[in-house]
């Protein structure tokens, strides 16, 4: 949700709010307000779900939020000694050349088809394998390693069209919620024309702001106690006759 978007929402709310405060200007007012403010309500519930959806997806498309780093690490550490025995054997077993490479700096998604590519032919092979010093299963871990970093690259990537429509699904909301606003206006300006002080607390609900606004709290002045001591009344001096 960018800044734009959020200044939007909180002028909705602050409609929201002004109403909930001039609870006796709504009942005067034409009887659409009630509508609009009411479809009002549920765009603002509409765009609150879905920022809260696109800020979670945006977290689990990260990089850092899944597990692939560790299921890219299990994948390469299951094909390395299939590789490394296929290597040995180049020469005297025919065709297991074709699992006897890494497929190198692969990003994630090359990787998975290397790694299954290499279930596949190894399959071929397992007894010659197994003879040689792996472990029974060793195609099977490769398989499952892979299948697992697949998983996460399809989660991640999942996450990111799911907070894609979240974004999406914000645009019309935003811009229903002005036309709404724009209208609830429009029926209240007469009613409150000749109302000053209502009239630009209205104005100032409405409003989208164009950069943040700083509060200020109000300095009251304080009396503060004067330390001088009164003046006394001089008392005439009384001489004995």
């Amino acid at each position: 949700m960018n800044t734009k978007q959020q200044r939007s929402l909180q002028s909705f709310r602050r409609v929201q709010g002004w109403f909930a405060a001039h609870v006796e200007l709504l009942r005067a007012a034409p009887s659409p307000v009630a509508a609009f403010l009411a479809q009002l309500g549920e765009i603002v519930a509409r765009i609150e779900s879905n920022a809260t959806q696109q800020d979670a997806q945006h977290r689990l498309s990260t990089r850092s939020s899944t597990d692939a780093t560790l299921r890219r690490t299990a994948v390469i550490e299951a094909m390395r000694p299939i590789a490394q025995i296929a290597r040995t054997l180049r020469g005297s077993v025919l065709g297991i050349s074709a699992i006897s490479t890494m497929p190198g700096n692969a990003d994630n998604e090359r990787l998975v088809t290397a790694a299954s590519s290499m279930v596949e032919n190894a399959s071929i092979f397992t007894t010659a394998l197994i003879e040689h010093g792996l472990q029974p299963d060793c195609i099977e871990t490769l398989r499952t390693a892979a299948a697992a970093l697949k998983s996460s690259v399809d989660a991640r990537g999942l996450a990111k069209a799911s907070g894609v429509g979240a974004s999406e699904g914000l645009r019309p909301d935003i811009t229903q919620g002005k036309k709404l606003v724009s209208r609830i206006d429009a029926s209240l300006l007469p009613q409150l024309r000749n109302d000053s002080t209502m009239l630009a607390s209205w104005r100032n609900a409405k409003r989208v702001t164009t950069k943040g606004v700083v509060g200020t709290i109000p300095t009251l002045a304080v009396a503060v106690p004067s330390t001088t001591p009164p003046a006394t009344t001089a008392v005439p001096a009384v001489h004995a006759a």
